[in-house]
């Protein structure tokens, strides 16, 4: 029997899950069709507090208009279940899409701009999605894609933690269990899953057939991707996915941004029309860009001049989500998608230490091929060559200040770049607190409220650079609490 939701009427079951099941709901107030998670039992401490960060995560992102926006929470009535209000799409997810047909160039590309805006957004602020695929790609009402599940999305500084991930998807150093996720994680995930819509399965499903979910491990882990693989596609739009994917994590793009700029120039260069690049603080389209002109461009798709002006999600919902969140104690994990998808592993694979340590050779022979190419040259960002090659600094100088009820603390950056932006969390014993999100601020400052009983308050701070680059660790400093 489905829950009683406040303002809402139930119309119908859309899936179920061993966590939660989803139901359709229309709400009274707004007259609006809505999909509400339900947990299915009062989850312990831990996962209460998992719940609740992975709420204040989604509501945090609400307003872009390519990631599924939440709306409230709450508990239900009689049974006190924790429960998500989520935008509803109807149209289903880019599993059904992949499994009906093969995605276009063109329809590819534009897929892959949206995407990396909207994780280019999420990294922004500090957040690792960690397992992105078709699966967890939904269609809007109005036809729009829309990144979903941050059910094991962490923070930068937790992403040496074990997670759930899925393993066609997973890039190789997850699979190994040499790390939980990173930035340039989540770009081996995207790519693998547009080289994946392009093709009809997963990338390494497609190039080796393998039988069992270790073989496939086995294949993500030692092997290379075929050249020339993909039948139609420009060996230019190839590279530029086996770049994303390469099995070294600093031969991949150095950001989302990077990323989506180098799918930008595929299209320009197939004479389609260019996607607009929409994230935080980013231009939606490169410097050197002019605008088309109506006709027809190389792979059939209709080329229309891009309108500036775009629709937005209003700030509204992201407010309202915040402070529906704020009141609910316990809010539960969710897969914030109304299709269960196939199962996850949050365990190591097994493989095999020359089969790897040949693997390596295979991305010399990757990165020397697209060097003969002129691939590297291509994929340039709105970044110099000098600054893409140089590491980002630790924050210096930071040291906190305490008047007996905020703390304040101050940093320096050692070289300050135009856009610089600086990340910091509360820690605990030298890790992050739990529940504790990472921040993004402007100014080298931050004042926090001192917590009752606490003798000392102590933070974590790292420097971000405009490309989404950060310092490869953060810089930590406590402060007495005057009591």
């Amino acid at each position: 029997m489905a829950p009683t939701i406040p303002d809402c009427d139930f119309i119908r079951e859309l899936g179920s899950g061993s966590t939660a099941d989803v139901y359709l709901y229309r709400q009274h107030n707004l007259n609006r069709e809505v999909a509400v998670k339900v947990g299915k039992s009062r989850q312990d401490r831990n996962f209460d507090e998992a719940f609740e960060k992975e709420a204040k995560i989604m509501a945090k992102f609400s307003a872009h208009p390519y990631i599924v926006s939440i709306y409230g929470s709450g508990l239900t009535g009689a049974t006190h279940l924790p429960y998500l209000v989520l935008e509803y799409a109807p149209h289903g997810s880019y599993k059904e899409i992949m499994r009906n047909r093969r995605l276009t160039v063109a329809e590819m590309l534009d897929l892959g701009v949206k995407l990396t805006g909207a994780l280019q957004t999420a990294h922004r602020h500090g957040i690792v999605h960690r397992d992105i695929k078709p699966a967890n790609i939904l269609i809007t009402s109005a036809g729009q894609p829309a990144l979903s599940d941050f059910g094991i999305s962490t923070s930068i500084y937790e992403s040496k933690s074990r997670t759930g991930f899925s393993v066609p998807w997973a890039p190789p150093e997850v699979l190994t269990g040499k790390g939980g996720g990173t930035e340039t994680s989540d770009i081996y995930s995207l790519a693998a899953t547009l080289y994946g819509l392009l093709v009809g399965k997963s990338p390494f499903e497609y190039a080796f057939h393998p039988r069992t979910q270790n073989e496939l491990a086995q294949h993500i882990v030692s092997d290379r991707l075929p050249k020339n693989a993909i039948e139609n596609v420009p060996r230019q739009i190839e590279q530029i996915l086996l770049k994303a994917m390469s099995k070294d994590p600093d031969a991949r793009y150095l950001s989302a941004q990077q990323f989506g700029r180098a799918l930008q120039e595929a299209q320009e260069t197939c004479g389609l029309n260019m996607t607009p690049f929409v994230a935080e603080g980013c231009d939606e389209f490169p410097a050197h860009h002019t605008m088309p002109q109506s006709g027809k461009g190389r792979f059939g798709a209709k080329v229309a001049v891009p309108k500036r002006k775009r629709s937005k999600k209003p700030l509204v919902i992201a407010i309202t989500a915040l402070a529906a969140v704020a009141v609910v104690a316990a809010v539960f994990v969710f897969a914030v998608i109304p299709h269960m998808d196939s199962k996850q592993s949050d365990e190591r694979t097994q493989v095999d230490t020359m089969q790897t340590m040949r693997s390596k050779g295979h991305d010399s022979d990757n990165t020397k091929e697209n060097k003969k190419n002129g691939t590297d040259d291509a994929q340039k960002d709105d970044i110099t060559k000098e600054d893409a090659g140089a590491a980002v600094p630790q924050a210096t100088n930071l040291a906190g200040a305490s008047d007996g009820q905020n703390v304040t603390f101050t940093w320096s950056n050692p070289a300050p770049k135009a856009g610089d932006t600086y990340a910091w969390s509360e820690v605990q014993d030298g890790s992050a607190a739990p529940g504790t999100q990472t921040s993004i601020v402007k100014d080298p400052k931050v004042t926090l409220n001192v917590a009752s009983g606490n003798p000392q308050t102590c933070i974590q701070v790292s420097i971000v650079r405009a490309d989404g680059r950060m310092s490869a660790s953060p810089t930590m400093a406590c402060a007495a609490t005057k009591q």
